[in-house]
């Protein structure tokens, strides 16, 4: 319920108000390494479904499914009796959850709480005050955050957000030209510091019968990209220690433009009235809480399905040395190449581990005005790593730069339509001259730690102990080890880094691959392991590797460390890496529209999708998503798992101190419950959560993207991402994390975790411990067998 407040008064503390606003604004990653973002991430201290009822509050609407697409998935069998009988609790049975929505339509009709442009487009349809006020920001915000697209950069631009929009805004006739009388004497009227200006207007506004936290987030809904992009900014300098008030200066931005109108128009005494005695909307708590219901019943028909597959898996350890061994990402897209090499070379163990493979390094390219973060975005890399300048690297440089160069054109204001349309056939033919189809190559610089190989000896050993410890392979090592991250390859893609690893920060996990590789062959480093309990025969050599996710090719890097008495192990490996890259291709053919053909052709076919500048749809990343396991391979080799779930091995038996679950916990299941929720939001509601028709996007100061030529930054994924043209591809189902281990012993690491802890307590995750042969899934009751 929203508590009831007085008007501002000079005695009034709104810094609370202000602080727990700013803290429910999600983090939005610019396109360069955009990853997935958890869009509740500030509200996980609340339940799944008051958070839903404090969204329709701000945002207008609640994370959730409509009644008819409930109903629809009730009739189709995705939602069983059995499943909506599970869902009910004290307050619904499952014939008043059928009830409820039955006599439902769509929820979230109701609207948000109102700005006072909202107010008054509300009173006037045809004023667009909210369209033009989110507009006039996004103008201002693209020239303060510029990544050098623009060509003309603001003087006033040093002085930070606030400070040089105040300076701008005192001059700019816009806003009068569209209607709003005396603008520029009003901003000449704002206290020069933010947080003044932000108590100034909020005294002229007074907003009554609303909660100020909830008017607050309201405010910065308007501009949620922006904001998100701002928060971006504030969390990277605080991992940092710095300090950065940024997001609290858009907040004084757009509560100006709404005093700004106030003062202006309110002198009507309809609209004062209206404003003065608006009350937080009134939704129905109790379709709310049904359709909670619905989706938690939604969820769990999956639940059973994936219990009952891995339950019949018995956990036999093999103690027979593999042929080879082959580290994956977790990525959902590995599960669907593992299980096609373990068919190709049945010898080989597959292993799955996060794609930064335990060597978070911020890492320098050839040709790269800055260092990007190769790892987790929930830690900050306390390595640097660049690329040397040898003749293959200086050609690498080159080619990037021309690469660079042609993209800065294409971005540029004279590759606009007039130029073009100067240009002519001339320039038609560059475009046609550019090539359609491009194999991946493994030509990128090698990477290295910034003081030399012989560096760091201690941080190299400590990294390269910690990743063979957390991915539960400390002994039986075969003959050749591949460490294989994965990228993506696409043309014309402003999302093309949302394709990538998210694990390494949104970049692909070559780079990592190689550094864990180097430091796990190294003399110097097997001894420092030796030392410390991890012996590596000495015929065991790494290998590093890159699984294109586009095409499903798996390029090898540095062969040359591949001594001659391995010839016939790394042939073996480099043909059962085709073999299970074609079988790939042919399963994932289908789902991208593909109609039959030959192997030679389906090949040719998706390498022509990630080099076609026309290509919406290059792959389908993440999309289905919905489990991640943590549990032997052996719990879940030979299971057709549809490319749904997040893998990751666990030897609980060697995890006596429970340092492995922990970090399980707090960092993979959370780095995919934000790709999950991501991708849920981003299906349920593509309007609010989704960045839109990729057709019509445009890349803006190089950060974001604008649908069509104005607006706010979009946040989430392309519809394209989700969506084939005629169907949404994706399922909005909440994670399921599934550990074997037993349900004391997961108890154990998440009394010491309370932030991950809630997750599962409030229902953003769901969790099953495998025990003794049996599925349990954690509830508000206690764990109940699935």
């Amino acid at each position: 319920m929203s508590t009831l407040l007085p008007v501002i008064t000079p005695e009034s503390d709104f810094t609370s108000a202000v602080a727990v606003a700013l803290s429910r604004i999600p983090p939005l990653w610019p396109l360069r390494h955009f990853v997935a973002v958890n869009p509740f991430v500030g509200l996980t201290d609340l339940s799944f479904v008051d958070a839903c009822a404090l969204l329709q509050r701000t945002t207008g609407a609640a994370p959730l499914q409509s009644p008819a697409d409930y109903l629809a998935a009730y009739r189709d069998g995705a939602i069983s009796p059995e499943d909506l009988a599970a869902a009910a609790d004290g307050v619904w049975t499952a014939e008043g959850l059928l009830e409820a929505v039955g006599r439902a339509e769509t929820p979230g009709t109701e609207g948000p709480l109102a700005t006072v442009a909202d107010l008054l487009d509300q009173q006037s349809p045809r004023a667009h005050w909210g369209v033009f006020v989110t507009e006039e920001i996004s103008k201002w915000c693209a020239v303060v955050f510029d990544g050098n697209q623009g060509t003309w950069r603001s003087p006033w631009r040093p002085l930070g957000l606030y400070a040089s929009w105040r300076e701008s805004a005192a001059f700019d006739r816009n806003p009068e030209a569209f209607g709003l009388p005396g603008f520029r004497a009003f901003v000449r009227t704002l206290p020069v510091d933010a947080e003044a200006c932000i108590d100034f207007c909020l005294r002229r506004l007074a907003p009554r019968s609303v909660d100020l936290s909830e008017f607050l987030q309201r405010q910065l809904a308007t501009i949620a990209g922006w904001a998100g992009y701002v928060q971006y900014r504030v969390r990277e300098d605080a991992l940092r220690g710095r300090s950065n008030t940024a997001l609290q200066e858009l907040l004084a931005v757009r509560l100006a433009y709404d005093a700004a109108l106030f003062q202006a128009f309110a002198r009507d005494g309809v609209f004062r009235a209206d404003w003065r005695h608006q009350l937080a909307p009134a939704h129905d708590p109790a379709l709310l809480s049904a359709l909670v219901r619905w989706q938690l019943a939604y969820e769990r028909g999956y639940q059973r399905r994936l219990a009952r597959m891995i339950a019949r898996q018995s956990p036999v350890r093999a103690a027979v040395r593999p042929s080879a061994q082959a580290v994956f990402c977790i990525d959902v897209r590995s599960e669907v190449l593992r299980r096609h090499l373990e068919s190709a070379l049945p010898t080989v163990q597959t292993i799955g581990f996060a794609g930064f493979f335990g060597f978070p390094v911020a890492h320098r390219r050839l040709g790269d005005d800055a260092d990007a973060a190769r790892c987790p975005v929930l830690l900050v890399p306390p390595v640097e790593t660049g690329e040397g300048s040898s003749a293959e690297e200086l050609a690498e440089r080159t080619r990037r730069a021309e690469a660079g160069a042609w993209k800065a054109f294409q971005n540029s204001a004279v590759s606009c339509f007039s130029f073009v349309e100067s240009a002519g056939l001339a320039f038609g033919a560059a475009l046609a001259g550019r090539p359609r189809a491009s194999r991946p190559t493994c030509a990128a610089g090698k990477p290295r730690f910034a003081s030399g190989d012989a560096a760091s000896l201690e941080t190299r050993t400590a990294m390269a102990e910690g990743a063979l410890r957390n991915m539960s392979l400390t002994k039986n090592f075969a003959r050749l080890v591949l460490i294989c991250g994965h990228g993506s390859v696409s043309a014309n893609n402003p999302y093309a880094s949302a394709l990538d690893c998210g694990a390494c920060g949104g970049h692909a996990g070559d780079v990592n691959a190689r550094l864990a590789a180097a430091a796990l062959n190294d003399p110097a480093v097997r001894e420092h392991l030796s030392k410390r309990g991890i012996l590596l025969p000495d015929d065991t050599v790494f290998l590093a590797g890159l699984h294109i996710t586009t095409t499903d090719d798996v390029c090898l890097f540095d062969l040359e460390v591949i001594p001659a008495s391995h010839a016939g192990d790394l042939a073996a490996l480099q043909s059962a890496l085709a073999v299970a890259g074609a079988g790939v291709r042919t399963e994932r053919a289908p789902s991208l529209g593909l109609s039959p053909q030959s192997s030679a052709q389906l090949e040719r076919t998706v390498r022509e999708r990630g080099a076609d500048a026309s290509q919406v749809r290059p792959e389908w990343g993440l999309a289905n998503n919905a489990a991640l396991i943590a549990a032997p391979r052996s719990r879940t080799a030979g299971l057709k798992l549809d490319g749904r779930v997040f893998l990751h091995d666990y030897d609980a038996a060697a995890d006596t101190d429970l340092k492995v679950l922990t970090l399980i916990l707090c960092a993979p299941v959370v780095v995919a419950s934000w790709i999950n929720l991501q991708y849920y939001a981003s299906r349920v509601d593509p309007t609010r959560y989704g960045s839109g028709n990729k057709v019509l996007h445009n890349v803006v100061g190089g950060l974001g993207v604008v649908e069509g030529n104005a607006g706010d930054l979009r946040v989430g994924l392309p519809l394209q991402s989700i969506h084939d043209g005629e169907k949404f591809v994706h399922e909005p189902r909440r994670l399921t994390v599934v550990i074997d281990a037993t349900r004391r012993s997961i108890e154990t690491v998440l009394a010491a975790q309370a932030a991950v802890r809630i997750l599962f307590d409030h229902q953003w995750i769901h969790l099953v411990s495998l025990e003794g042969g049996q599925a349990y899934l954690s509830t508000s009751e206690g764990w109940q067998p699935l």
